[in-house]
């Protein structure tokens, strides 16, 4: 459970975890994965989060937002987690329960809806009942009551520009958060 969906997660730095994750789903390996971690500070260690205006950051994180950022490539993760892309998604969602999972682990989970690929996402742990044989552990952490579009997904890795890419449960807080930090709009095509 997170703060907005359930899902299905795997250490990051894991090929056979990413693997099972991808399996699991029936998702196809050109879609990315995003990953979670447990404390907004540690958002460098795997995008490069340099250009952003401070405080930018800690305005999103935690919450229900993943930031798009430029990978970095010394971050040590698995070579299987997007290997075709340059940017990587990143959370820290404001629910103790997977937050206190990564800290445990001591680095970043790839995360991604617990749902088969294309299906509704889930917000109780029955509902994707489907895909319990593919999990190692199952968490059940009641009802979520945040819709079920997921995270606000904002691409940030642009100097001082930026672009919702998925609306999810808080578009408009987005907005008025880039907005607050004099960065603009990208056009849809760019």
């Amino acid at each position: 459970p997170t703060d907005t969906i359930y899902g299905v997660a795997a250490a990051a730095s894991s090929d056979v975890g990413i693997d099972r994750i991808y399996d699991a789903k029936q998702r196809p390996a050109s879609l990315p994965l995003a990953l979670c971690i447990s404390r907004a500070s540690e958002i460098g260690r795997y995008g490069d989060a340099s250009h952003l205006p401070a405080g930018l950051v800690e305005e999103f994180l935690p919450g229900p937002y993943t930031l798009l950022l430029n990978k970095r490539e010394d971050s040590n993760l698995s070579k299987s987690l997007n290997p075709n892309t340059r940017t990587v998604g990143i959370r820290v969602p404001e629910a103790s329960f997977i937050r206190g999972v990564v800290a445990n682990l001591g680095f970043a989970i790839a995360l991604t809806s617990a749902n088969i690929s294309g299906q509704r996402s889930s917000t109780a742990v029955g509902h994707f009942r489907n895909i319990w044989d593919k999990c190692a552990n199952v968490y059940d952490g009641g009802q979520l009551n945040a819709g079920t579009s997921g995270s606000t997904i904002i691409d940030l890795s642009e100097e001082g520009r930026y672009k919702i890419v998925r609306p999810g449960c808080s578009e408009n807080e987005a907005h008025e958060i880039c907005q607050k930090y004099k960065l603009l709009q990208r056009e849809a095509s760019s």
